[in-house]
């Protein structure tokens, strides 16, 4: 029985030019208790899409709107928002932009909603109470929602929404800010949601994760549908890869199986981590070197084994604590140096990690310890000065953007640091080109997805031209052409001499581009060394809830002595195995 009816529509929205669309011509049904994803390029229109449903489109968003949505039978410009939020919930891109900004405890947060809606308190409290548990979150009742982590004020925002137990669920990247170990726990809460009570769509990047647990998967490109299927189906299309689509690990270990002969081609490509490992198991090693050179793998792993690089402007954290309020301890005597290459740093949601960063250019101060820039001690220097030094992006853009075009936002960094004109041109022109920005450098910030005005910001910081460049969770939401776009840039920059600091729950982007990995547990540093290094204790790593990358827990679960950070090492060592050979 189809639920949501979207017939022929096209949409402008009242910001953009006359000759583009947001979407075009669309037209799909989604049936009822169905699990749908929805992928594609950044500012593909897969936003735009999600909001329809809810009838944020065209109840709150201007534009010109062509064609008909109905949901449940009622069309979209007959109804409100109100009326439609007991039908369609939507959990915003940026969580932030959700939260109401007048609950002082998260409990309150949670609960908003449904005071509105005039439930008995006891109604209240059990819905709160199950959302709560539903999405991991009972210990944070009582904080305060502005004081929360990215990831935790996004599964704050994912309660909430849950909470109004609305029939269907639009899920705009809900795991863009989450560590990796919530993301599974947020896929797999939503996953299994009672499907005869629930109908699910979940726009993401994060195929890996999603895939597993789609009925169907959705690619939309230019404002069009390019793709709709069976999951396996749409990602083993060869035309795939056009729409910047990230393929996910298993599935391009599977096709792979099957272009070497491995498996049989008639076999349908798993998608899951636990099929492509019972796929792969006939054909690892059954001996393992004992001498550390299995596949041609070296000890060194990540980006460090092709750089050499050097800084001298670094910085020094001596027995670091910071405190909030006096009662909440974010770092826990931390003390290491940070000197050259790509420093990356994970672990889980609340584990210090954002405040870890905003002691590198002194907006935090430390409780306790000292923290050193370039010989500056942070609590003796404006953060002014030490701007000269240390240029931060920060994790939501929001926060950082203020300017009515693009052009203009990034020019602000350098001209308050007083380079001359010329200067400031030929950094703002470089900026811009190295993040792609060409045809938006006019427009307003705001007018352009998350994705997208993350760029911005870090063009803002790069503009700066200090040797010290701190990108916090840059990544998040990014297609697969944006990643890799950010990783050139982390590339050009090592290569620079500048010193890359980037805090990332993308595990992926840190296996490939960074130099050392820093994991961070409840304040204090747990792991510290090379990915290879990092990403092969597994045991201790799971203490922060963060995972190895997929292609590593994959040769892991294998049993391969060797650390495998890439598909190409993982084959290197299944064509060593006798089964392989012979």
């Amino acid at each position: 029985m189809s639920l949501i009816d979207i017939d022929d529509v096209t949409f402008t929205y009242r910001t953009q030019p006359d000759d583009e669309r947001a979407l075009e011509n669309v037209t799909c049904s989604i049936e009822q208790g169905s699990f749908v994803g929805v992928t594609g390029p950044s500012d593909a229109g897969k936003s735009t899409f999600g909001r329809l449903i809810p009838s944020y489109i065209p109840n709150f968003f201007d534009g010109d709107l062509s064609g008909t949505v109905t949901v449940d039978g009622v069309d979209m410009r007959e109804t409100t928002i109100g009326e439609q939020s007991m039908k369609a919930g939507m959990l915003f891109e940026n969580p932030f932009d959700q939260l109401t900004g007048a609950s002082t405890t998260v409990l309150e947060e949670v609960g908003y909603g449904l005071e509105n809606l005039g439930l008995p308190v006891d109604e209240i409290i059990d819905r709160t109470k199950w959302s709560l548990e539903l999405t991991g979150i009972e210990e944070l009742v009582m904080r305060n929602p502005q004081r929360l982590s990215g990831g935790q004020s996004q599964r704050v925002a994912l309660a909430s929404i849950l909470a109004m137990q609305p029939e269907i669920l639009v899920l705009d990247e809900p795991t863009s800010q989450l560590d990796p170990q919530g993301s599974e726990e947020v896929f797999h809460v939503v996953s299994n949601l009672d499907r005869e009570e629930y109908t699910i769509v979940l726009i993401s990047q994060d195929l890996t994760r999603l895939a597993p647990h789609l009925d169907r998967l959705i690619v939309i490109d230019d404002g069009q549908i390019t793709h709709d299927g069976a999951p396996a189906d749409v990602l083993t299309d060869p035309t795939i890869e056009d729409q910047a689509v990230p393929v996910p690990d298993p599935v391009t270990i599977g096709q792979r199986l099957r272009s070497h002969g491995y498996v049989d081609e008639t076999i349908p490509v798993p998608v899951s981590v636990d099929d492509i490992v019972e796929e792969l198991q006939p054909h690892a090693p059954t001996t393992r070197p004992t001498d550390g050179s299995a596949g041609g793998i070296t000890d060194g792993g990540g980006a460090s084994a092709e750089r050499s690089v050097t800084n001298d402007v670094g910085i020094q954290m001596d027995s670091i604590v910071f405190r909030y309020d006096e009662a909440v301890e974010a770092l826990s005597g931390i003390s290491l140096e940070l000197e050259a290459g790509c420093v990356c740093l994970i672990g889980q949601n609340g584990a210090g990690k954002t405040t870890f960063a905003k002691h590198l250019n002194g907006l935090l101060e430390p409780t306790e310890g000292q923290v050193t820039v370039a010989d500056l001690d942070t609590r003796e220097h404006r953060v002014a000065r030490i701007a000269r030094e240390v240029g931060l992006s920060f994790q939501n853009p929001n926060d950082q953007l203020f300017h009515d075009t693009v052009d203009e936002e990034i020019r602000y960094g350098p001209e308050n640091l007083e380079y001359d004109d010329d200067r400031i041109d030929e950094l703002v022109e470089d900026a811009v080109e190295r993040l792609e920005l060409e045809d938006v450098r006019e427009k307003n910030p705001y007018d352009m997805g998350q994705p997208r005005r993350k760029r911005v910001a870090v063009a803002s910081v790069l503009a700066m031209d200090t040797p010290i460049v701190v990108l916090d969770e840059p990544t998040g939401g990014q297609d697969a052409a944006g990643n890799e776009l950010l990783g050139d840039l982390v590339e050009s920059l090592v290569a620079d001499g500048v010193l890359v600091v980037v805090i990332t729950h993308d595990v992926g982007f840190a296996s490939r581009y960074a130099d050392r990995l820093i994991a961070l547990y409840n304040g204090e540093v747990l792991l510290d060394g090379s990915p290879r290094t990092v990403f092969g204790q597994p045991d201790v790593l799971e203490r922060t809830d963060v995972s190895p990358p997929i292609v590593t827990r994959i040769g892991q679960q294998l049993g391969l002595e060797e650390t495998v950070l890439t598909v190409d090492e993982l084959f290197a060592q299944l064509e060593e195995a006798p089964e392989a050979s012979g």
